[in-house]
C-alpha cells in the first residue's frame, strides 16, 4: 500500500493486520478452501504450496478461468479468495481489476483478502468498500503475507473496525475527487480537450498551432479558456488535473 498524505496519522503499513507480530498458532480447517487469484504464476504457486504445507486446501485460479469460476455454482463450501488487484487481461482480452470482482465473490459467500504489488491505494479502498476483509502488500515479507492469509482463512481478524472506517473514508474521498475532476473536464470543448491532451504529451503552443493548422493567438485563446474552465492558473496545473484521471481500464471500479 502507499501512504495517503491526507491520512498520515494512519499508516497503510499499520493497516495490514495489527496482530501479526506474535507467533501464536493458527488453527487450520482442511474443509475451508483457499483460492489464489493472481496473474503472477511464481507468486501464486509459491503461496499455494506454502498453504498446502500448512494443511490448507489451497489452489491457484488462472486469470482466464476467473469468469467461469464466478459464474458457475460453487460445488463446495466457499472459503477465502486471495485476490490480486492487477490481474491483466481475461480470456476475452478484457482488463481485469481485482476490486471489480469483490462483489461477485462476496455474493458467492467467499471472503476476500486483497494482495497487491502496486501502489493502488484507491483500488484497495474500493475493494474494501465492496466487502474485502483486508489487504496486505506483496512488498511485505513472505512470512507476514502467509500468516495474514492463514489467519484470514482460519476466521481471524485482519483489520480492525477503526482501520475499516479509515479505508471507507478514503474511498469516499477518492470518489468525490474523481467526480469533481470529471465535472471540470466536462466543461471543455472537444478542441480544448485535444489541446489539453497535447499539452500533457509535452507539446508547446507553437507545435499545437502547427498540428491544428491554426494561428498562435487561436491556441493561446484556447489555452486561456481551458485554464478558466478547469479553475487553474497554469498549464502545469491543468496537465496535473488531467493526469489524475484513473486509467480507462480502472474506471469501472472507481465510479461506483
Amino acid at each position: 500500500m502507499v501512504r495517503d498524505d491526507a491520512d498520515s496519522a494512519a499508516s497503510p503499513d499499520r493497516l495490514v493486520m495489527s496482530e501479526l507480530a506474535g507467533d501464536r498458532p493458527v488453527p487450520v480447517s482442511e474443509d475451508y478452501p483457499v483460492v489464489i487469484i493472481d496473474d503472477h504464476e511464481l507468486f501464486s504457486t509459491t503461496l499455494t504450496m506454502a498453504l498446502r504445507n500448512e494443511g490448507f486446501d489451497a489452489r491457484t485460479l488462472a486469470v482466464p478461468d476467473i469468469r467461469l469460476f464466478m459464474d458457475r455454482p460453487t460445488p463446495h463450501l466457499a472459503g477465502l479468495a486471495v485476490l490480486d488487484l492487477d490481474l491483466g487481461r481475461d480470456a476475452e482480452g478484457q482488463y481485469l481489476h481485482g476490486a471489480d470482482l469483490v462483489d461477485g465473490l462476496r455474493a458467492a459467500e467467499w471472503k476476500v483478502l486483497v494482495v497487491s504489488g502496486s501502489m493502488d491505494q484507491p483500488g484497495i479502498a474500493a475493494a474494501i468498500a465492496a466487502g474485502a476483509i483486508g489487504s496486505v502488500p506483496k512488498s511485505r515479507s513472505f512470512d507476514v503475507l502467509l500468516r495474514t492469509v492463514m489467519t484470514a482463512a482460519a476466521g481471524g481478524q485482519v483489520m480492525t473496525e477503526f482501520e475499516h472506517r479509515e479505508w471507507l473514508d478514503r474511498h469516499r474521498r477518492y470518489l468525490a475527487q474523481e467526480r469533481e475532476l470529471s465535472r471540470r473536464l466536462a466543461r471543455l470543448s472537444s478542441r480544448e480537450r485535444e489541446v489539453l491532451e497535447l499539452l500533457a504529451a509535452g507539446m508547446r503552443a507553437a507545435t499545437i498551432a502547427e498540428h491544428f493548422v491554426v494561428s498562435m493567438p487561436t491556441v493561446r485563446t484556447q489555452i486561456r479558456s481551458l485554464l478558466a474552465k478547469l479553475e487553474v492558473s497554469s498549464q502545469l496545473e491543468a496537465v496535473a488535473l488531467l493526469r489524475q484521471l484513473p486509467d480507462p481500464r480502472e474506471r469501472s471500479r472507481r465510479s461506483s
